[in-house]
């Protein structure tokens, strides 16, 4: 909807619903004297308050590491450390004022400016300030105006050519001034209608405005029908720790005596801005809605101080961030609560910009981001990024590189890999969010969330006895399986519980949506009054409610009439309800089985395995993603084996995101209530099962539509997880004694060209008895990037069919590459294989197989890096340097480097 991060158009300046900020000047008054003076500043704004208060003490901070006080809980308790849940430390001065002395003077500001006060002799402390604040327009530009890019730029003829200033995120105001320009400059002559025929959604990307303390013109007003009371006076404190990654961040923390430092005051702020920001994501929607009839996404709340659960129901389709999210599967259980709490058919990520990596994001980490988003209930993906590769100036080979070379990834023609060896992975990705874009999705159990500020996604629910049971460690070391109760969860605001499909039925939570069996809430959450009131409803109507490590005591909003007080006996009471359980925090998993709740799937395996759940009524099936999750433990690392079992007894069935093959499951147990089917999985492999109904259109008679192109496809020792997968024996065959065409891909001589043929292309060739990293092939080396083509041949008995008696019997064989650093693509006697899975790259190769003698040939693509990395100071995008040192760089390990095995198995 903008330039650039869509948060700005071109308008004239000091337009009505461009962004609004706050500044601020303070006036030091000693104890006993007066001021009496213009106030400085006067003129440069609308005059938003002068503040008078006394100061109670000062003196510095510098915040030690958060390990040695054991977290935020024990640093706020020392009292240098004043914080809301979720914000982040800060070295800084601290200044406390007292609160009974905060004075509104406005009303006492004459029309030239000029202001007296005194601060009285008789007060203790060490003298008063007056800050005077004004209410301003920021002038952020969310994209320079044609002087400040400089070089041979056109001079501006009018504001439309003068770059875009930042709207005012918190007002109608704000979105219409955005919707106005569209269409009144962009979508004339046809254009909307073209977009209307087309398009999916409006967009808005992270919120990147620089500002001191975001504001709206009427933030007070709704602020105080909100809150009940006067913001005014407590503008002083709030201008720390609510700009979160952009703006300035203040040397000087100004903080009350109140027992929570005014922190109550922020966590209001916070709820109000809340609430505006609410209003602009509204209008938006309504307006691509109705005028495009389209849909809007938004990363919403990114970069904001508020709480993003709050307001993740306002778009049509929610979006995040891989980078912003850490890339963590519970951090994205906590966006996607609301939205599918809200109905949403899908949440939508931004994914691969991960830094320092350009130019060296291996397609399998992508997938990897993938499959964790998929585990956090994420189901649309937006890959960054495709730059520009067309010709700009002051930019050297291989081409303009967004950033300055600081993310991942520049995906496009200049990458080996490009085109052919993206469609197996964009085609999985695509499979997998057919898949689970599908019904809706199923939960366990929800987690109260109530955190008023996100400076950066961390793991909220710390403990992994949802996950992992028992001695972990202990238990890998034995190399045995343990029980894992798997209980699937996401997390919920108290601002979500007015949501329609927020409703109790039959003890269970969002019965249409997630159907949560529970809501967990811990000790150390933060309360609202009408978050409680939300929870005493929720426990009234039957849903179990289970508080871990006791009751919560923290009451995050301003409540001077006994709010917190209030807050506990209300929660108190609710515990002499039979559906209300209070539980110890460790073990939490252990008290959720005893009370009779059961998960959706239990997990007996001795990896880290995660599953995420979808009933789709309309085809009569239910779909369960599992996961190995392998994180950290390197290529070809991570393999496990165990059983799950599956809360259904419909047909199972393997859904191969790779070939998009439908293959029924042959190895499986049923009881009256599951199924439990046993699975090998290599790191950070997935697989999809789906269970259909009896009347499912699931079956071998007729294929999943879009999955398949005809019946099922046969189940094989390779293709059926369920079924063990034969070893390597006597019978299988290494091969060995490869051919390596090496076609490197290297810079031009003169590297300001970017032109598209500039790329310098020429084959080396190389003999290999065993493979091994491009690195540590003679004559080949590190600073190789490219294509690679392997070809052996091996001579065999094994066919596809049963020899006679006295040699080996075989009706089956396999070939397997172990797992891929970056992409394959193998043929057997000139036949292409479907699609390998490059965590465990096997195929069955039974009907390829030739008698005599056969030919294997495999080609690879690698990354650009390990060519950059000798010209890597050299390197120019738009006349900026790499933003990255070089120092660090790695050498990647490039080309077929495990064993490839061809194995015989009998049916």
């Amino acid at each position: 909807m903008g330039p650039n991060q869509g948060q700005g158009v071109p308008s004239p300046e000091d337009s009505e619903g461009l962004a609004w900020d706050l500044y601020s000047y303070n006036i030091s008054v000693p104890l006993g004297e007066s001021y009496s003076n213009i106030l400085p500043g006067w003129g440069i704004g609308k005059l938003q308050a002068v503040v008078g208060g006394r100061i109670v003490s000062s003196f510095n901070i510098t915040v030690p590491p958060t390990a040695s006080f054991g977290g935020t809980a024990e640093l706020n308790a020392t009292g240098t450390y004043p914080s809301l849940p979720g914000d982040t430390p800060a070295n800084r001065t601290q200044v406390t004022l007292a609160a009974n002395s905060l004075q509104d003077l406005t009303a006492h500001v004459g029309s030239d400016g000029r202001l007296s006060y005194t601060c009285l002799q008789n007060s203790t402390g060490s003298g008063c300030t007056l800050f005077v604040i004004y209410l301003i327009h920021s002038d952020y530009r969310a994209q320079q105006d044609p002087e400040f890019l400089g070089g041979p730029q056109t001079a501006p003829q009018s504001w439309l050519q003068n770059g875009s200033w930042a709207v005012d995120h918190f007002s109608a105001l704000g979105a219409q001034i955005i919707t106005n320009f569209w269409e009144q400059f962009v979508l004339t002559n046809g254009t909307r209608e073209l977009l209307m025929s087309v398009g999916n959604y409006g967009w808005e990307d992270s919120i990147e405005i620089r500002e001191n303390l975001f504001w709206t013109e009427n933030y007070t007003t709704i602020f105080q029908i909100e809150h009940g009371y006067d913001i005014t006076k407590y503008l002083p404190i709030l201008f720390h720790q609510n700009n979160v990654g952009f703006g300035s961040a203040p040397p000087v923390w100004w903080v009350t005596d109140e027992p929570d430092f005014g922190n109550s005051h922020i966590a209001d702020y916070r709820e109000t801005l809340g609430t505006l920001y609410g209003t602009y994501l509204q209008t938006l929607t309504k307006w691509a809605n109705d005028y495009l009839d389209l849909q809007f996404s938004a990363q919403v709340s990114y970069n904001l101080a508020m709480d993003m659960l709050q307001n993740v129901p306002n778009v049509d389709a929610p979006e995040c961030e891989s980078l912003g999210f850490n890339h963590l599967i519970d951090g994205y259980r906590q966006y996607c609560g609301p939205a599918n709490l809200a109905g949403k058919r899908l949440v939508s990520t931004e994914i691969g910009a991960n830094p320092d990596e350009a130019y060296q994001l291996t397609l399998p980490e992508l997938m990897w981001d993938v499959k964790r988003s998929i585990a956090g209930s994420v189901t649309q993906f937006v890959f960054h990024g495709f730059p520009y590769s067309g010709p700009y100036g002051n930019t050297t080979w291989p081409g303009f590189t967004t950033f300055d070379y600081e993310f991942s990834e520049m995906h496009g023609p200049r990458q080996p890999a490009w085109p052919e060896f993206y469609q197996d992975p964009m085609n999985f990705t695509a499979r997998l969010s057919y898949i689970f874009q599908s019904g809706v999705p199923k939960m366990d159990l929800a987690f109260y969330m109530k955190i008023t500020t996100f400076p950066s996604i961390v793991r909220n629910y710390e403990p992994t006895d949802l996950e992992h049971a028992g001695n972990v460690d202990t238990v890998f070391a034995r190399g045995e399986a343990y029980m894992i109760l798997g209980y699937a969860y996401e997390y919920l605001s108290p601002e979500n519980f007015g949501l329609p499909g927020a409703y109790v039925a039959n003890g269970v939570l969002a019965p249409e949506n997630q159907a949560f069996k529970a809501m967990v809430i811990r000790a150390n959450d933060s309360m609202t009054v009408d978050g409680t009131l939300g929870i005493a409803g929720l426990a009234q109507n039957g849903l179990p409610i289970i508080f871990t490590g006791g009751i919560p005591t923290y009451v995050a909003q301003y409540e001077p009439l006994n709010g917190t007080q209030w807050v506990g006996q209300i929660l108190n009471s609710l515990t002499s309800l039979p559906n209300v359980h209070v539980v110890p925090y460790e073990g939490l998993a252990d008290a959720v089985s005893s009370l009779g709740i059961e998960p959706l799937t239990s997990i007996k395996s001795n990896g880290s395995w995660f599953t995420y759940w979808r009933r789709d009524d309309l085809v009569g099936a239910d779909y369960v993603f599992v996961y190995n999750d392998a994180t950290g433990a390197g290529l070809g690392n991570g393999y496990s084996e165990g059983s799950i079992k599956f809360a259904s007894t419909g047909t199972p069935y393997v859904l191969d995101a790779w070939t998009g093959d439908q293959i029924l499951i042959q190895n499986y147990t049923r009881s009256n209530a599951s199924t439990t089917i046993p699975f090998q999985l290599a790191g950070n492999q997935s697989v999809i099962v789906a269970f259909a109904d009896a009347n499912s259109t699931i079956s071998c008679a007729s294929s999943h539509s879009n999955l398949t192109t005809g019946p099922c496809t046969p189940a094989t020792v390779v293709n059926d997880p369920s079924r063990p997968l034969p070893p390597p024996s006597s019978s299988s065959l290494d091969l060995t004694d490869w051919t390596l065409v090496v076609e490197h891909w290297d810079p031009p001589t003169d590297l300001s060209d970017i032109t598209p043929n500039a790329t310098i292309k020429h084959n080396t060739t190389h003999q290999l008895t065993s493979l091994m990293p491009w690195a540590s092939i003679p004559g080949l080396g590190a600073n190789v990037s490219g294509r690679g083509y392997y070809t052996t041949t091996f001579t065999s008995p094994i066919t596809n069919t049963s020899t006679t008696a006295g040699s080996h019997s075989s009706s089956g064989v396999y070939i397997d590459f172990g797992a891929i650093y970056h992409t394959i693509r193998v043929s057997i006697n000139g036949r292409p294989l479907p699609p390998l899975d490059p965590t465990w790259a096997k195929a069955d190769i039974s009907s390829y197989l030739v008698s005599g003698e056969n030919m294997v040939e495999a080609v690879v693509s690698t990354p650009l890096l390990n060519v950059l990395r000798p010209i890597w100071g050299e390197l120019l995008s738009s006349g900026a340097g790499v933003n990255v040192p070089a120092a660090g760089l790695p050498i990647q390990d490039y080309g077929l480097q495990r064993p490839v095995v061809v194995v015989p198995y009998t049916r």
